[in-house]
């Protein structure tokens, strides 16, 4: 029995930190986009809550939703629940919704063939790969 020696390469080592790290990596990716894609939700939110109130939605930044929310909370804002609840959802269907039906619409079409515009006439090749020549 030899202890002191080594009894691997060292590569199954090297790609299990490789593993870790691309892991790592995609986790933080993940991370990163939700947070984004949270944030892009909020300010949809107060844009569209101020909009609804007949202000000019371009002043709206990312407190208006929460502050909107917090007053209603207190009572200062009675018969508003319904707006911003309705905004939160259009903002968050708007913010995660949209880039995934992009995708999916991308990934859709790319595995389908063109059916108008491709129809040529077989020349000498497909007729022999055809097996009618």
């Amino acid at each position: 029995m030899d202890i002191g020696k080594a009894t691997g390469t060292g590569g199954s080592t090297s790609r299990g930190i490789r593993y870790h790290a691309m892991l790592a990596l995609l986790t933080l990716a993940v991370m990163a986009a939700a947070a984004a894609g949270l944030t892009v939700a909020l300010w949809l939110a107060s844009f569209f809550f101020v909009a609804s109130q007949h202000v000019n939605p371009l002043h709206a930044g990312l407190h208006a939703w929460p502050d909107a929310a917090m007053a209603w909370y207190d009572g200062r804002l009675p018969k508003q629940g319904r707006r911003l609840a309705g905004t939160a959802l259009f903002g968050v269907l708007l913010a995660f919704g949209a880039p995934a039906l992009g995708v999916y619409t991308l990934l859709e079409q790319s595995g389908r063939r063109r059916l108008y515009g491709s129809a040529r006439f077989a020349n000498e090749a497909d007729i022999r790969r055809a097996g009618l020549l």
